[in-house]
């Protein structure tokens, strides 16, 4: 099974509905600071333990529907795992199950949210969305689990999490991918002969720089209050926005080729880049690996595409043609040498050798 996740509009609600959702996200978030207290007393880990403390409380003084109150006494337990003296004072999503606390319903091409509010009222609101999104809703292989419900820049937004089913391909080749800082992502595609038939580099230098930039506006001093996250925030868009190109870039090769797409393990990522310099450690630290392999796991389960992955180790540290180890160079680490003197691009080596490992 794989999740996918999708943005709905409710579009233009009456004051009375926005008054009621209002209400509800008001009142979840009391909840959870509720139940965090009961949570924190008690010592609970596990949220079908303090379910029978929590319950009836959020029922009764939130006038909560009794799937969202569910959903805060899960919420309170796992802030309480994340952090046990956590007091829990900033504003979360509401989290909604399908079909429990709340329901989508198409009514030929005109789709509504209905949702269950305090006091045991619901309400049905428009949602504004395009064709992409209708296509998913109408489609009988995508099925609605669950929604948070959220207020951006005043305007009300359901992020619905579909699953889906989708059959894994037979492939013909082999994607093997190699991350790092220099080349954010290098990848080459082999096939079974272990031929390569494409090796690609995605380059981070021009991003190196402003991701540096941010950095030392966020070490001057502040000239307003909010400049310091503001920075923060665009930094993040500006990584998360090249993460997706990387990974449509490589999903529609993987789909091109008909490969299977090979990561190595990222547990270790960020010990194996080992030209540690104060760039360098700023970036491995900071750069979104995992966020990267999602996206990509994402795009590659849409397209029915295999992915797996293996344990890297020695695949930056022995030669693709030869199988002798070698070293790289010490300037930028761009070349790999073996001991049989082949010079290899040292990221283009690695993907290839993660590869073959995977054939």
């Amino acid at each position: 099974m794989h999740l996918t996740l999708h943005h709905l509009k409710l579009y233009k609600p009456t004051k009375t509905k926005l008054n009621k959702i209002e209400l509800l996200s008001k009142n979840w978030n009391k909840a959870i600071r509720s139940a965090l207290k009961i949570v924190k007393h008690w010592g609970f880990t596990a949220y079908t333990k303090s379910h029978k403390q929590t319950y009836r409380v959020l029922r009764n003084n939130y006038k909560l529907p009794s799937q969202v109150a569910n959903e805060a006494n899960r919420k309170a337990v796992e802030v309480y795992k994340v952090n046990k003296n956590s007091n829990f004072n900033r504003i979360v999503p509401v989290r909604l199950v399908h079909k429990k606390s709340f329901e989508i319903i198409n009514d030929e091409g005109k789709c509504f949210a209905k949702i269950l509010t305090p006091n045991k009222d619901k309400i049905y609101c428009p949602l504004s969305f395009g064709e992409y999104q209708l296509n998913y809703l109408e489609d009988d292989n995508y099925k609605i689990k669950t929604a948070q419900l959220y207020k951006s820049n005043n305007e009300w937004y359901l992020d619905l999490t579909l699953e889906y089913e989708q059959p894994k391909r037979d492939t013909d080749t082999t994607l093997g991918i190699d991350l790092g800082i220099i080349n954010l992502a290098t990848f080459s595609i082999l096939d079974e002969a272990q031929t390569v038939l494409h090796t690609e580099h995605i380059s981070g230098e021009q991003l190196r720089f402003k991701r540096m930039r941010y950095k030392q506006k966020r070490k001057a001093k502040a000239r307003s209050s909010g400049s310091l996250k503001t920075s923060l925030i665009k930094e993040n868009q500006i990584c998360k926005q090249l993460n997706w190109k990387i990974a449509n870039r490589i999903v529609d090769l993987a789909d091109k080729y008909n490969s299977k797409i090979v990561f190595e393990d990222l547990k270790n990522i960020r010990k194996n880049i080992t030209n540690d310099n104060s760039l360098n450690n700023y970036e491995k630290n900071n750069w979104a690996f995992y966020q990267l392999k999602q996206f990509i796991k994402h795009k590659a389960n849409l397209k029915g595409l295999p992915v797996e992955e293996i344990n890297p180790k020695n695949t930056s540290q022995i030669c693709s043609v030869c199988d002798q180890k070698g070293f790289r160079s010490d300037y930028k680490q761009d070349f790999f040498k073996c001991a049989n003197g082949h010079i290899l691009n040292a990221d283009s080596n690695a993907s290839i050798n993660i590869a073959k490992k995977a054939i």
